[in-house]
Order: C-alpha cells, then structure tokens, then sequence
C-alpha cells in the first residue's frame, strides 16, 4: 500500500489539524473554571476604624478634649483662609476659618506660619512644619 502526498490532500490534513487545535484551546479557555475570591482577610486593604468618642465621653475626655492636628498646608488669607490638616493620624482634609475639627474645637485662624486653634475657649497655635528648600532652587538676595 502506497500513501502518495499530494499538496492539496495535505492542505486539506494541515487546515483540519489548525482547526481542531484550535477548537481545543478556545473550550479550555472558555471552559475553565473561574477563579476562586481571596480570603476575606486580603480584601480588607484599610485599617479597622473605631469610634471612640462615646467611651471618650464616659471617662470624662469629651468636648475639651485635645486633638492631634497635623499643618499639611496654609492658604493664609485673612478671615476666608483654609489650612490643609490631618487630625488624630486620619488623611489630610481642606478646613476653612471657623470650621469644625472636633467636639468643641474649631479653626479660629490661618497664619503664615501655622494655625490657631480654640480648644473649649482656649486659643492654641500650631505651627506649620518647615520645609527645606526644593533642590536646584537658589535664593537670590
């Protein structure tokens, strides 16, 4: 028995082999299970928040409370100034003149170089943190 080769023959053996390869990759690409959700403990990509000021209450460290606030950056613009501040470690916020930061604090003022603060009626100044000058930059008197 003899197998002669013909051109169109093989063509024709070539085209149903590409077809069949490729009718087998696209069911397994199709078909393929979906993969699993991570665990729970990846998806949670922040930090658990907590609200203490009910427990801050009872143990007597309410309205007068102290703050931590953090100067981000200053728009010192007389009564309509806005600062730039992270209070108690939380992302920086855009305050404006007489805002409220906390129970019983509120921004009473932006300056040049920091804020003041009013704490329950008393008035705290927070100074902003000093920059060193950007490189390449050269102050020129």
């Amino acid at each position: 028995m003899r197998v002669s080769l013909s051109l169109p023959s093989t063509a024709a053996w070539l085209a149903m082999l590409a077809f069949a390869a490729g009718v087998g990759v696209w069911g397994a690409i199709l078909f393929a299970p979906s993969p699993l959700p991570p665990p729970p403990a990846v998806v949670g990509g922040g930090a658990l928040r907590t609200d203490t000021a009910s427990v801050a209450r009872w143990f007597g460290t309410g309205a007068g409370a102290r703050i931590q606030v953090t100067v981000a950056g200053l728009i010192a613009a007389g009564p309509r100034g806005s600062a730039v501040l992270a209070i108690d470690g939380r992302p920086p916020r855009a305050y404006a003149v007489g805002s409220t930061l906390a129970d019983g604090v509120t921004l009473a003022e932006v300056r040049g170089g920091g804020i003041v603060l009013d704490q329950g009626g008393e008035r705290v100044e927070v100074a902003a943190a000093k920059l060193p000058p950007a490189e390449g930059i050269r102050i020129v008197k």
